[in-house]
């Protein structure tokens, strides 16, 4: 069998994110070629003009020219054919141009699924929000007539509200054999890295943006006090008003700046910190957080679908529903305890290696 992961959606940052972030698409890739299924991904690209063919170890990367609106990539479907694909593995979620790949592959008697992680946009917007209301249930119309997989269980949920029928979910997870496990001491690990040494480090990894919530990290740093440091790995428009409101709040020495750090090496600062902060109220999933649960760092995240997915609350992390709440977990100081059970869960229920063995099952009973 050749698979295709198609990816539909195409932002404005295109190649450059590349290798800054935990790819879902080269990890499930990896995965099924180690089972030895030949795999082509399909990345569209806005600007490029001819296609640009990848080999890395039985995977094909296909980067595609594309037309956008939006985030949202339209492109020819041809090379399904010229490549010969029995499977296809459609990020369908609510991106317009899914319609029409199912349609293709229908007609070309290409067997494919639907990969679902979000249905509705959490824009403020409100024109926004209608139009992606709108391309939502357009998807939904063609997702009750075929196959859908759920990255959660509440997606799943929701789907089945809708009269969706014969979905089953299967989780995202992490590609473990190109992630490490830090080895040393979180001290020889601190220093080298030029993090302070003496405090508690608190580590918030993620886009500067309104939805990621980074002005409420500084909120939980004036109400935990000078014995903590946040860390801050990421980009985004934020970047000089946080500056800004930590000069303001006289928080700047308790705040380091990181920017962007590759993949390869977030795991050290996983393993340096003693917690990770999530404040995102909307999160889907959260691959960062299945990253520092992996390197065995405490999460403490608010409610919101992907952490109660994830989280075994008090368990292999912790839940909450306020910023004051997540400070008084924090001040209690239990972080090793979850840390070493975050790490057993997600070896045991969250990588790629387990995720594909779903899909492989699902591809033979139903294909």
């Amino acid at each position: 069998m050749n698979w295709a992961i198609l990816r539909l959606y195409c932002d404005e940052a295109g190649t450059e994110e590349w290798g800054y972030y935990n790819s879902q698409e080269l990890g499930l890739a990896r995965a099924l070629a180690a089972k030895g299924i030949p795999v082509t991904i399909v990345y569209p690209e806005r600007n490029r003009k001819n296609q640009q063919l990848e080999e890395e170890n039985g995977i094909s990367i296909l980067r595609i020219p594309c037309r956008v609106l939006g985030t949202h990539a339209f492109y020819k479907l041809d090379f399904l054919q010229k490549r010969n694909i029995d499977v296809v593995h459609l990020n369908s979620d609510n991106q317009m141009f899914a319609p029409g790949v199912m349609k293709f592959c229908r007609k070309h008697h290409i067997f494919f699924y639907n990969y679902v992680g979000t249905l509705y946009s959490d824009t403020d917007n409100f024109v926004k929000k209608v139009l992606m209301n709108i391309i939502s249930a357009r998807n939904i119309r063609f997702y009750r007539k075929n196959i859908v997989v759920a990255k959660t269980i509440s997606v799943e949920q929701t789907l089945r509200k809708k009269g969706v029928s014969g979905i089953e979910t299967i989780h995202v997870g992490l590609d473990v054999t190109q992630i490490r496990r830090e080895e040393r001491e979180q001290g020889e690990l601190r220093k080298e890295l030029g993090l302070p040494e003496g405090k508690k480090l608190l580590l918030f990894v993620g886009r500067l943006e309104q939805y990621k919530r980074p002005f409420a990290a500084l909120e939980l740093l004036k109400k935990l006090g000078e014995r903590y440091h946040l860390v801050l790995v990421g980009t985004g428009s934020l970047r000089e008003q946080i500056e800004e409101k930590a000069c303001r709040d006289k928080l700047d020495n308790q705040i380091s700046y990181l920017g962007r750090i590759p993949n390869t090496l977030m795991y050290q600062y996983y393993s340096a910190c003693d917690y990770y902060v999530n404040f995102n109220t909307h999160e889907i999933f959260g691959m960062s957080i299945l990253e520092a649960m992996y390197q065995e760092c405490t999460v403490v995240a608010r409610r919101a679908p992907g952490p109660e997915e994830i989280i075994e609350n008090g368990i292999s992390g912790h839940l909450c529903g306020s910023e004051e709440e997540m400070a008084a977990v924090i001040q209690e100081g239990e972080e090793r305890k979850t840390g070493r059970e975050a790490g057993i869960r997600i070896s045991e229920h969250f990588t790629w290696e387990k995720s594909a063995e779903q899909f492989l099952t699902l591809v033979r009973d139903r294909r």
